[in-house]
């Protein structure tokens, strides 16, 4: 048994890895799996994982330990002892530490990533259609939005662990205002002092993700009410948030500080 869920922790740790839309079925399967199971258990599935990872590459050990195992602790960490810290806020506390955690390693390993960066760029204009002007925009706008990039994916991953593992609870899922205080803080000071620039835009776009994330369960819970379909009523909320970002953003935002009762009719 300890031989074939490291195994499966190992496939699974590449399938999340090359295919980003599926990241949060390691997480998933691993808290899934191992909740329950006693502590030799976990230390000997999770060494049969890692042998396999770095059997493959060396390299992938960093992302397996970094990403998915730090989401995974922080999990039962804030199950054990946050309790009381709503859902949303412990979605978006794991998402900002793991990011936090990416983004000092980049900037250590800038010179390195830079290479590899050109290196890639150079394969696109190799290797695709895509003229030089097409691919410099493209690159530049990864360039500049980084980090809100590197978020995106680790609040993806942690949103969906989260929303897979407790999907009976989400439509009482809950957030907290204080998000806005930060928010309020750096959009004056990129929008009146001379420290904006890329680096407060993306602060900013980070910031909105809990209350987009928020609008989404808000959604969800109305429609749940009259579709009594949670799944159906899920995607809509997340095509909704997809289609007018800003608009979840403000409405999540407002929803935060106002408790609204959804009345049935």
């Amino acid at each position: 048994m300890f031989l074939i869920t490291g195994i499966i922790i190992a496939a699974l740790f590449l399938v999340s890895t090359s295919m980003p839309f599926l990241s949060w079925v390691l997480p998933f399967y691993k808290i899934k799996k191992l909740e329950n199971a006693d502590l030799k258990t976990k230390v000997i599935a999770n060494i049969v994982a890692l042998a396999a990872i770095g059997w493959v590459d060396i390299k992938f050990l960093i992302t397996y330990i970094g990403v998915f195992s730090s989401i995974e602790v922080l999990y039962y960490l804030f199950k054990k002892h946050g309790y009381k810290i709503a859902y949303f806020d412990r979605i978006f506390i794991t998402s900002l530490l793991i990011g936090i955690g990416i983004s000092i390693y980049m900037y250590f390993n800038r010179v390195g990533l830079n290479i590899g960066f050109e290196q890639l760029k150079n394969l696109y204009l190799q290797k695709t259609t895509f003229s030089q002007y097409e691919v410099d925009m493209a690159f530049k706008y990864i360039k500049d939005n980084f980090v809100y990039l590197i978020f995106i994916y680790i609040n993806m991953t942690v949103f969906l662990t989260y929303y897979f593992l407790n999907k009976e609870t989400f439509v009482k899922w809950d957030v907290s205002y204080l998000w806005l205080i930060p928010y309020v803080i750096v959009f004056f000071i990129n929008k009146y002092t001379s420290l904006g620039g890329s680096l407060t835009e993306n602060i900013l776009e980070i910031l909105k993700i809990v209350y987009i994330m928020y609008f989404m369960r808000i959604v969800t819970g109305i429609l749940n009410e009259k579709i009594k379909k949670q799944s159906l009523c899920f995607t809509v909320g997340v095509f909704l948030a997809l289609i007018s970002p800003e608009f979840a953003f403000i409405f999540g935002a407002l929803a935060s500080c106002i408790r609204i009762k959804i009345v049935k009719s």
